[in-house]
């Protein structure tokens, strides 16, 4: 019951653009010298909660992430390390796949997500942000400093709690909102230094 309730947990409804962001600091951020990349595999840990039935709920586990220009794939694991879930999406469309149940498709991510799932993990949104950038409604990327930092984006607050030294990359990151549904949703993502795939 408990893997069930984390894989539901643990997708949902992403976001497919974004607003111009917000830095909150004394001072706007300079953009930082990194340059964004299509293709990139990262692995974590993530803590989720939430509130059902007006009752906290958190939800611990790791995940791996496998993108590519055109391409994405997230596996998500227990905490002793069973695969739970696994959401592809491609050229051809999104598919998820939940230990025990039947795999399920849809034309895209956004949709699959928003039907199989009930609080908002915004997939989209985290292409750009695992990495510190930021997109643009013209779609440009923003990169932002290695600092801690808050930026409110497509109704998330994201704080850049801590970055990698080497890679100039994030290390933690916070994201909440809040939501009919699920109350007040925390995400703390922990990115391990990244790797190409």
């Amino acid at each position: 019951m408990l893997l069930t309730s984390l894989s539901g947990a643990l997708l949902s409804s992403a976001c497919s653009s974004l607003p111009n962001a917000n830095v909150s600091s004394t001072e706007q951020a300079p953009r930082a010298t990194r340059n964004y990349q299509e293709n990139i595999h990262l692995n974590g840990k993530i803590s989720v909660r939430y509130e059902h039935n007006n009752k906290p709920q958190n939800l611990p586990g790791s995940f791996e992430w496998e993108q590519t220009s055109n391409s994405l794939q997230i596996t998500l694991f227990s905490p002793v390390g069973q695969t739970i879930a696994r959401i592809t999406q491609n050229g051809h469309g999104a598919r998820l796949e939940q230990e025990g149940k039947m795999p399920q498709e849809a034309d895209n991510l956004d949709q699959l997500l928003s039907d199989a799932l009930r609080w908002p993990l915004p997939v989209s949104g985290m292409r750009d942000w695992l990495q510190g950038f930021i997109r643009q409604p013209d779609g440009s990327r923003t990169a932002l400093t290695a600092s801690d930092q808050t930026i409110s984006t497509d109704g998330w607050n994201i704080r850049y709690a801590s970055w990698h030294e080497t890679t100039n990359s994030p290390k933690r990151i916070d994201l909440n909102r809040y939501t009919t549904n699920a109350g007040e949703v925390t995400l703390n993502i922990f990115i391990e230094a990244p790797q190409n795939p």
